[in-house]
C-alpha cells in the first residue's frame, strides 16, 4: 500500500485539476460582440448566442420601443475572425410640434417623417420639418433628434409677365420661398409685396423684370437695371434721381425707352448782381460870350449805374439762357453841359474873286452833281429845277435845309460864289452839293471851308449847332 501511495500522489489533487480544467474550458468557448449602443461602440465577450441575451447581460434590458438590429430573437453566428455587431438604439422622448399643437412621443427613430406620423401629423408638398432648429433638407434620417417642428407650407400665386404660377412653401418669408423655388431675384426687379413679407397668409405676388439701362449724364455714363413703369422713377431706381429742375430725355413721365438709353441734364440756377454804365446826357447851353461855332464844357457828365439781378441757367454746367428778374438805377448819371457860342463876328478874307466879308466859316465835305446827273429823267417836268424852283446852273447848290435856309449867300474857295437852292436826299448835316451846268461840271469830292457872306441873318434864325 506505501508503494501505491507514493506511486499515485496526484490523485489527491483531482478534482482542483478538473474544476480549473472545465474553467478554462469555458471562458475559452466565450466570443467577442461589438454592442453600438446610442451610437457609442463598445465590445463584450459573452457565451450568450441570442441578441436579447447579451443586451441583458451586457447591463441594457430593451424595451419595445427601443430600436434593435439584429432583432431580439435573432442567434448570432461567429464565422471566422468576423464579430457580430449588435446596435441598439433606446428610445427617447422627442417633442413634436405640428398645427399648433406639441406631443411628446417616445421613440428611437430617426425618421423624422415617421416621428410626425406618431405624433399624428401629415406632410404635404412644400412642407418643412425642422429638427432640433435647423430645417430638413432632404429625405433622410436623424440621429437621436429631440425637437421636431413642422411649418406647413403657404400658397404663392406668382404672376410674371403675364403668365401665373402657383408654388407652396414653407419659408418664413417671400423672398426665402422664392430663392428655396429657384426663382432668382436681380438688381431692380419688382416684388409686390416685398421679399421680407412673412409667409403667414396665402399671397399672390407681382414680380416684374428689370430692364438694362444706360443713363448718360455730362460726361459720366452710369449703368443699371429698373423695373420701374417711368424714367424718372428708374432713375431713382439706379441712384441718379432728377432734382430741383432737372429734366430727362425722354421725359420722366415717359415709359423706358426699348433701347435703354436715357439722359439726364443736371440743371442749376443762380442769381447775379451785374452793374452796368449808365450814359449821361449831353446839354448844351448858349454862351454870348463865346464866338460862334466854338464850344466850352461848363460842366464834365459822369456816368450812373445801372445795376440789374439776373438769373443765370446752367445744363450740365453750360450756361443756356440768362433772363433780367430786377433792374435799378443804383447811381444817377450828371448830365454834361456843353457852352456853344452865339456871338457874332465878322471876318474878312481874300480871295481870287476880291476881299470878302464873312461872319461864318464852317469845314464841309463837298461833292458836285449837274442836271442830268441828279437822277431825274429828262422827259420829267421837274428836271433841271432845284427845289428852290430855280433852274439848275452855276452857283446854286444843294445843303442840308434843317441847318441852312434858303438864300445864304456862301462862298466855296475854288467853286466860288453859291446860294443855298437846293436839297438832296443824301446831302445832311455839314455836307454841301455844288451844283454845275451840264456844260462845265467840275467833279468834287474832298472836304473844303465854305463861308457865309454878310450880311449876318437875325440871330433867332441861325442854327448855332452844326452835328
Amino acid at each position: 500500500m506505501k508503494w501505491r501511495i507514493e506511486r499515485w500522489p496526484w490523485r489527491a489533487g483531482l478534482p482542483a485539476l478538473v474544476v480549473g480544467g472545465l474553467g478554462l474550458l469555458y471562458r475559452g468557448t466565450a466570443r467577442p460582440v461589438q454592442l453600438i449602443v446610442d451610437q457609442r461602440a463598445e465590445t463584450v465577450v459573452t457565451h450568450a448566442r441570442a441578441v436579447k441575451d447579451i443586451l441583458l447581460e451586457a447591463g441594457y434590458p430593451p424595451a419595445e420601443t427601443d430600436r434593435v438590429a439584429p432583432s431580439f430573437d435573432t442567434q448570432l453566428i461567429w464565422e471566422g475572425e468576423t464579430i457580430p455587431v449588435v446596435q441598439l438604439d433606446r428610445a427617447q422622448p422627442i417633442v413634436i410640434e405640428a398645427n399648433g399643437s406639441r406631443q411628446v412621443v417616445l421613440s428611437a427613430s430617426g425618421d423624422p417623417a415617421y416621428l410626425l406620423w406618431l405624433a399624428g401629423g401629415t406632410l404635404f408638398v412644400g412642407d418643412q420639418l425642422q429638427v432640433d432648429g435647423l430645417p430638413l433638407l432632404s429625405a433622410e434620417t436623424v440621429p437621436r433628434p429631440e425637437h421636431i417642428e413642422l411649418r406647413t407650407a403657404i400658397t404663392i400665386r406668382l404672376q410674371e409677365s403675364g403668365t401665373t404660377r402657383t408654388f407652396f412653401s414653407a419659408a418664413p418669408t417671400l423672398g426665402q420661398a422664392l430663392w428655396d423655388l429657384g426663382i432668382e431675384l436681380y438688381e431692380g426687379d419688382r416684388l409686390s409685396p416685398s421679399p421680407e413679407t412673412v409667409l403667414d397668409r396665402p399671397l399672390t405676388v407681382a414680380l416684374t423684370r428689370a430692364r438694362p439701362l444706360q443713363v448718360s449724364v455730362g460726361e459720366t455714363v452710369v449703368m443699371g437695371r429698373s423695373a420701374a413703369p417711368t424714367v424718372g422713377q428708374a432713375l431713382g431706381d439706379i441712384g441718379t434721381p432728377l432734382g430741383g429742375l432737372d429734366f430727362s430725355i425722354p421725359g420722366s413721365a415717359e415709359p423706358l425707352p426699348a433701347d435703354g438709353l436715357i439722359r439726364l441734364i443736371r440743371v442749376t440756377e443762380n442769381v447775379q448782381l451785374e452793374q452796368r454804365p449808365l450814359p449821361f446826357e449831353t446839354l448844351y447851353q448858349p454862351l454870348d460870350t463865346l464866338e460862334i461855332d466854338q464850344r466850352q464844357l461848363v460842366q464834365a457828365g459822369n456816368y450812373g449805374v445801372i445795376a440789374e439781378q439776373i438769373r443765370v441757367r446752367l445744363e450740365d454746367g453750360f450756361e443756356v439762357s440768362r433772363a433780367i428778374e430786377g433792374q435799378w438805377v443804383a447811381q444817377e448819371p450828371a448830365d454834361e453841359i456843353v457852352g456853344y457860342g452865339t456871338q457874332i463876328v465878322v471876318r474878312s478874307v481874300a480871295s481870287p474873286d476880291g476881299q470878302l466879308e464873312y461872319w461864318r466859316a464852317v469845314q464841309m465835305y463837298a461833292t458836285s452833281y449837274s442836271a442830268s446827273r441828279a437822277g431825274i429823267p429828262l422827259d420829267h417836268p421837274w428836271f433841271g429845277i432845284t427845289a428852290s424852283g430855280k433852274p439848275l446852273t452855276k452857283g446854286l447848290v444843294a445843303i442840308d435845309r434843317s441847318l441852312i435856309p434858303f438864300g445864304t449867300r456862301m462862298y466855296v474857295p475854288g467853286y466860288g460864289f453859291a446860294e443855298a437852292a437846293d436839297t438832296g436826299g443824301g446831302v445832311k448835316g455839314r455836307w454841301i452839293d455844288l451844283g454845275y451846268d451840264d456844260d462845265n461840271y467840275v467833279p468834287w469830292h474832298q472836304y473844303v471851308t465854305v463861308y457865309f457872306l454878310t450880311p449876318a441873318p437875325p440871330s433867332n434864325s441861325i442854327v448855332y449847332i452844326f452835328p
